[in-house]
């Protein structure tokens, strides 16, 4: 596979020229990148051999420092990403810039990096990769905050936006206080599969989700994801490799809901993932429309009337600082 980098042409945004095999997640002692940051007080596809077309991602990770970028990190019920300007990352490496500015430890720390794109054919464009430098269709909370960042920035006007991602064009709605209510389109149910000694049923947000119930909240605390989530995300019957989400219906409005993100690992959050809960329990008859999802970095709230019609998703987009990697 190439790399991964953004291009001034808009006839071929993203591009690649790097090598690939068999990156493993690690930090270069020597890639010191995080300077500092100060505190909010205020409120591409030239390459089609991803899922849906969206990118390829560059395996290999070469020695050397990250040039000097402005980011914005933000945050969607826990689920925390680093915002970039197009034109800070024009030429940039983006899988190895995601892995090292994600890195809790070495970097900045964050389950993914977006890019808000110039597009032809809607107000934004999203880029969004994941902390291991591989790219994903859709990302829920990444999309509500890449969303408000653009607005506040005057990069698309109104309170009404669309916005270009690997898994077609979305449309949003802004409130008054950053949050969000975005038609994440109509779900796609596939049939049940077992993994790992669980049931899975096999939902599309535009993206892979594998969602099981389980039979008390106290199962679904008691998961081990680190040690039960990588082989189940990387099972054959997943050919894209999944999303896998564990739930329990307190009642018929509320679900409980942890996740093992692809390419992400275990996240306090995820949009698109909480989409996928609400309709599998929906479609169980576990829960009514709408369904407010309980995860470990907040609530979002799911609207979902059925086979054929669009999910629509709520919830909050937060600032949380500024800085520059060096």
């Amino acid at each position: 596979m190439r790399g991964l980098r953004l291009s001034s042409d808009p006839s071929g945004r993203v591009h690649g020229n790097g090598e690939g095999a068999g990156y493993k997640h690690g930090p270069e002692p020597a890639a010191t990148i995080f300077c500092a940051f100060r505190s909010h007080t205020r409120n591409i596809r030239a390459d089609l051999s991803f899922p849906n077309g969206i990118f390829a991602a560059n395996a290999r990770r070469p020695s050397g420092r990250i040039l000097s970028m402005h980011f914005t990190k933000m945050q969607g019920c826990g689920n925390d990403f680093l915002v970039f300007d197009p034109e800070e990352v024009e030429g940039v490496d983006l899988p190895d810039l995601a892995r090292r500015a994600c890195d809790r430890h070495f970097g900045v720390g964050a389950d993914g990096i977006l890019i808000a794109a110039p597009s032809g054919s809607s107000d934004l464009e999203m880029v969004y990769l994941n902390s291991d430098g591989s790219p994903s269709e859709m990302c829920g909370n990444g999309l509500r905050c890449l969303a408000r960042y653009a607005r506040d920035r005057g990069m698309a006007e109104g309170d009404a936006l669309t916005v270009a991602t690997g898994a077609g064009v979305k449309k949003l709605i802004l409130f008054e206080d950053g949050s969000s209510r975005v038609d994440m389109g109509a779900p796609r149910l596939d049939t049940e599969v077992e993994v790992g000694g669980f049931r899975f049923l096999r939902v599309s947000i535009g993206n892979p989700h594998a969602v099981a119930f389980l039979d008390s909240e106290a199962a679904v605390e008691a998961l081990d994801l680190p040690t039960i989530g990588p082989p189940i995300e990387e099972d054959t019957v997943f050919p894209e490799k999944t999303n896998v989400e564990f739930g329990f219906a307190w009642n018929e409005r509320e679900v409980r809901m942890r996740i093992w993100e692809r390419g992400a690992g275990e996240t306090l959050a995820s949009g698109s993932g909480s989409c996928a809960v609400a309709v599998a329990a929906m479609s169980k008859g576990l829960t009514h429309n709408p369904v407010n999802v309980c995860l470990d970095g907040g609530v979002v709230e799911i609207e979902w009337s059925g086979e054929g019609e669009p999910v629509y998703m709520k919830g909050p987009a937060e600032y949380v600082c500024e800085g520059e990697l060096l």
